[in-house]
């Protein structure tokens, strides 16, 4: 069954397939299918792990059934003893695990006892291994099918190492170059912010003049180890919770926060749109546009002039959207325009109705995004 053809046969069958996962990543999941038909009764695992983490950026599992897939993503995935010795070996290395990690090796632990009986040995292609990133194909089966797998899933994986790794790194080249694209569309707009685009770790990718200038400066924010801090005390915890959740394709309470350092700024985050509505495992991390804005500025006249007249607003009406948009309280912004606070307060419900806005908070965050 498994002869020389067959090696030969499936390796390029597979190769032909990994050329096409650049622009179409459903490449990936057809080429686990052949592996699978190859090697009936094995379970296939495309797998990407966030080692920082430990924890399973992205997997295609096949001839598993969903309730262990979903114990192996939730708990089990952590738990894997055979993730120490796939991250320890240089990329491109196909590990067979009777030979080089038997399970037996681990028979004692809470993983053993989870693995089915039929899913104890295994043969492995490491993809990709670094400080931060685990990918590898790996085929699991019986022990007792391992004298009869082992030899051929080694060949086939080392046959097919090169064309997988050179489609993973022209993937991920191919995804550069639209970040770089999708990161200067973003910051074109906002030249009079300091603006910059950053991945979920906080690594700046890309940043507008103002946010260089600042980046010199190091009053407002500074890079430490090329991630963005914020100096002001209790924002850059802010910012790393909000980062994970939406990272995370979960909604945070807010996205934009306003605090106080020499003046009154608004922080605020926004995900870029995605590339391709297909995941992938090597297009790399989600990125964020972040914007900060000095609100002790004055909105430029012209500029507040149009956002009155796209609403509607009068010019009181303006006048008091510049005083909040300062950060000033609705009370001070009555006294610095002379005005009772009663006038304020009904002036503010009429912008509400005319912004469809029902929170001052909102309408400070609509503000800063349309400024």
């Amino acid at each position: 069954m498994f002869d020389q053809k067959f090696i030969t046969d499936t390796s390029a069958q597979i190769a032909e397939i990994a050329d096409g996962a650049v622009f179409d990543a459903t490449a990936w999941d057809d080429f686990i299918e052949i592996l699978g038909g190859a090697f009936p009764g094995a379970c296939i695992a495309f797998q990407h792990y966030d080692l920082r983490r430990l924890r399973i950026e992205y997997d295609r599992i096949l001839n598993l059934g969903p309730d262990y897939q979903a114990s192996y993503r939730q708990h089990y995935s952590g738990l894997n003893p055979w993730v120490q010795p796939l991250r320890s070996a240089p990329s491109g290395t196909v590990l067979v695990s009777e030979r080089d990690c038997p399970s037996s090796n681990f028979s004692h632990t809470e993983f053993y006892d989870w693995l089915p009986r039929d899913l104890r040995a295994a043969t492995a292609l490491i993809l990709e291994t670094n400080r931060e990133n685990l990918a590898f194909v790996g085929l699991n089966y019986g022990i007792d099918r391992a004298g009869i797998y082992d030899e051929p899933a080694l060949e086939l994986l080392r046959r097919i190492s090169r064309p997988l790794s050179r489609s993973m790194q022209a993937t991920r080249l191919f995804g550069q170059t639209v970040d770089r694209e999708r990161s200067a569309a973003a910051l074109v707009s906002r030249s009079g912010d300091v603006a910059c685009v950053v991945d979920d770790q906080l690594r700046v990718r890309d940043a507008n003049p103002a946010a260089e200038l600042e980046f010199r400066r190091q009053k407002l924010v500074t890079i430490r180890a090329g991630c963005l801090r914020v100096t002001a005390p209790g924002i850059n915890g802010w910012l790393s919770d909000t980062l994970r959740l939406l990272a995370a394709g979960l909604e945070p309470d807010a996205t934009t926060r306003i605090f106080l350092t020499d003046g009154s700024y608004q922080i605020g985050l926004v995900p870029l749109p995605k590339r391709v509505e297909i995941r992938s495992p090597f297009y790399g991390r989600p990125l964020f546009l972040l914007v900060l804005r000095n609100l002790s500025k004055p909105a430029e006249t012209d500029t507040m002039d149009e956002l009155g007249a796209a609403f509607g607003l009068t010019r009181a009406e303006r006048r008091l959207c510049e005083m909040l948009l300062r950060g000033n309280s609705l009370k001070e912004s009555a006294d610095m325009l002379e005005i009772a606070f009663e006038t304020a307060r009904q002036r503010l419900k009429a912008i509400f109705h005319k912004t469809g806005i029902h929170k001052q908070s909102e309408l400070i965050a609509l503000l800063g995004r349309l400024l």
